[in-house]
């Protein structure tokens, strides 16, 4: 991975946010992705530790999601304080990653997870994280990226209902699967297959059904708009 000008993401112009998620354990930030990046989404999120470790204790919190995998696009983190946790690959293994040891790639058909730290005494953490080529057909986005975690969150605080159409109907739409019993190698590719097709089939009768990829609540009303706009053309 070649050298990040982190002063080039820290300095970069907010187009979102700052949002509270999890009950205030995040606060997620999206930004202008420096060109340098050919990024198609660039965020700062901040976990914040001593929030993390008290809803860890009280089991009442979403904080990773599960063991996935992207298509088309690799996606980059780079911590700039403090310390996350990653599952990768299909051994499963836990790494720990701090600024020493960032930025880190986690390629296509990689399968992968994020999780926070939630430690007593450990400052809260900062890192930088986005999905870059830019020339893919069915990229992540900020928007996809918006809808996705503030959704989730929501869930999470009781605010909505869990629709797993509509996670799969959101998540099809940017070429991510899931990735069932990673370490079950004698099921070689249907760790993934399986769980794409399935994606697949739930997302097709949702959009049958009105669903759409996007959220109006969670979505500014002129993005909206386009949104609308442009599926109809």
């Amino acid at each position: 991975m070649g050298k990040i000008d982190v002063s080039a993401l820290e300095s970069a112009k907010v187009i979102s946010g700052p949002r509270t998620l999890f009950s205030g354990a995040f606060i997620l930030e999206f930004l202008e992705p420096p060109p340098p990046l050919k990024a198609t989404y660039a965020f700062q999120i901040r976990p914040r530790a001593t929030l993390i470790l008290g809803l860890l204790e009280s089991n009442l919190i979403i904080v990773s999601s599960c063991a996935h995998l992207h298509f088309a696009q690799s996606e980059t983190f780079f911590v700039v304080q403090g310390k996350v946790g990653t599952t990768d690959g299909y051994e499963a293994q836990d790494r720990m990653w701090t600024s020493a040891n960032t930025p880190q790639e986690i390629v296509p058909w990689r399968p992968h997870t994020f999780w926070p730290c939630g430690e007593e005494d450990v400052e809260d953490t900062v890192l930088y994280v986005w999905a870059h080529p830019d020339s893919v057909s069915s990229p992540m986005d900020r928007l996809f990226f918006e809808n996705l975690l503030q959704y989730v969150s929501d869930i999470h605080e009781k605010k909505a209902k869990m629709d797993m159409i509509q996670i799969m109907v959101t998540q099809h739409a940017s070429d991510t699967a899931m990735v069932m019993f990673p370490r079950a190698f004698w099921l070689g590719p249907l760790r993934w297959w399986v769980p794409w097709k399935l994606q697949a089939t739930v997302a097709a009768v949702g959009r049958l059904m009105g669903y759409r990829a996007l959220m109006e609540r969670y979505t500014e009303k002129e993005e909206w708009e386009t949104y609308l706009h442009a599926k109809r053309a």
